[in-house]
């Protein structure tokens, strides 16, 4: 192989998986069960079956040196991870079963006056409010650029002079 390692192949895969003893079946359990941990909406059981899975479809290529336990725990470790960062990301309104009280308006509010006092922060620095304004609409760099009229060195100077700013501001406290 040109990556410097040898993988096994699918049916090499399927053999060895096939020859699992009852200990073998409850270590991975054990595995899934302490990677699952930090996933409320998932099971120990469907994060092994997921592993085995990714690893009998080739999405996951198991190099022939390593052994069966730590191969399949570091494959459900991965996808424990990825399962994390989805559980953790911000759900979309119409996703959630969200309902509008007080402290959802207070917190609208916030964001409000927050976003306020950073305009004003920004006023001495007009490349660096126009970018602040396009990161809120969620515009492309190149679109920035041609709006404000400045070049790719101009704009990641104004950007740099915007963040100084803004952390200066509002966060003394962290580091970049």
């Amino acid at each position: 192989m040109s990556d410097g390692f040898e993988t096994l192949s699918i049916e090499e895969v399927a053999r060895l998986l096939s020859r699992l003893r009852q200990a073998d079946h409850l270590r991975l359990a054990a595995l899934a069960q302490a990677w699952i941990s930090g996933c409320p909406r998932r099971e120990a059981a469907e994060l092994l079956n997921e592993a085995l899975a990714r690893v009998l479809s080739g999405a996951r290529p198991w190099p022939a040196d390593v052994a069966l336990s730590a191969f399949l725990s570091q494959v459900m470790r991965s996808i424990a991870s990825q399962w994390r960062h989805e559980d953790q990301r911000e759900p979309l309104l119409e996703d959630a079963d969200i309902v509008r009280d007080e402290n959802v308006i207070t917190l609208n509010h916030d964001f409000a006056d927050l976003r306020d006092r950073m305009r004003k922060a920004l006023d001495d620095d007009p490349d660096g409010l126009g970018i602040f304004e396009h990161i809120l609409a969620q515009t492309s760099r190149k679109d920035v650029r041609a709006e404000l009229g400045i070049d790719e060195t101009q704009y990641d100077t104004a950007r740099r002079r915007m963040i100084r700013t803004l952390h200066d501001q509002f966060n003394p406290g962290w580091t970049l």
